[in-house]
């Protein structure tokens, strides 16, 4: 298990450097590295779910500790990642998203929970898959709303600097960040309906003040979605609804689980 976790780490940091050294390049025929990447991306990804399954396999179940959750958010992130990335190769999402997976590898041998939660009832399996996809694709948007803002902003100055124009158009990446976020509200959706349908007591699990956070978010991303076929919401405002509603999910899912695995439980 430590094997694989110290293996997907390093081939994610390599992966995250060479992505990094092409993108900055000048010279347009970088992008024929593509396939090393790409198999390099695949045998981290492979290995981090190696990490995840002994994880699971000692836990005799779901390990719902804080940073194990977030090593199979960011799996997940990672997976999405790879496709995106095979799409638009000269501004791979890797850049960004394999440092912030590779983290969470160290986070999650570092900081291990005192004492893991694990699932009481297989049902919610389900509802914990669905959750955590959902996390990741608005994860994935929030970082493509920073750079989407970045790139606008120096649009509008009329200084774009070099990095900058190697980026997809605007209007691409902005249809790109709206394609995450309904994916991730559709998800986030189908994870809320199955926490109501099978959690038993949210006050004895004390799973309250996730259950409204959660909602707040889905209520902002909702009306970000309905403002954008109804108004046409674009640029500054879809950037700032975007990050409002991460902001809501991120207290749900590990400020809650912060404070209760590491503050509350000592």
């Amino acid at each position: 298990m430590a094997i694989a976790n110290a293996l997907a780490f390093l081939l994610y940091l390599s992966s995250s450097v060479i992505l990094i050294r092409r993108f900055v390049q000048k010279d347009s025929n970088a992008v024929n590295a593509s396939i090393p990447i790409g198999i390099m991306i695949i045998m981290a990804l492979l290995f981090h779910a190696t990490d995840i399954f002994f994880t699971m396999r000692l836990a005799g179940g779901w390990n719902l500790g804080l940073f194990t959750t977030l090593s199979l958010s960011t799996w997940l992130m990672g997976f999405i990642a790879l496709i995106v990335g095979a799409r638009t190769p000269n501004a791979h999402p890797g850049i960004v998203i394999y440092p912030i997976v590779a983290l969470s590898l160290i986070l999650k041998v570092e900081l291990p929970s005192p004492e893991p939660p694990t699932l009481s009832n297989p049902a919610l399996e389900w509802h914990v898959l669905l959750s955590l996809s959902a996390y990741s694709f608005f994860m994935l948007s929030a970082v493509q709303a920073i750079i989407l803002a970045l790139q606008e902003k120096q649009l509008r100055q009329r200084h774009a600097s070099g990095i900058m124009r190697k980026l997809p158009p605007l209007q691409t990446m902005e249809r790109a960040l709206f394609q995450l976020i309904t994916t991730g509200f559709v998800l986030l959706t189908m994870g809320l309906i199955t926490g109501f349908m099978f959690v038993d007591n949210l006050f004895a699990q004390h799973l309250v003040h996730k259950t409204v956070l959660s909602v707040v978010s889905w209520c902002v991303f909702g009306a970000l979605l309905w403002g954008r076929v109804r108004y046409g919401w674009r640029g500054q405002t879809a950037v700032k609804w975007t990050l409002s509603g991460v902001l809501f999910l991120l207290l749900a899912f590990m400020g809650s689980e912060f404070v209760l695995q590491y503050l509350v439980s000592q």
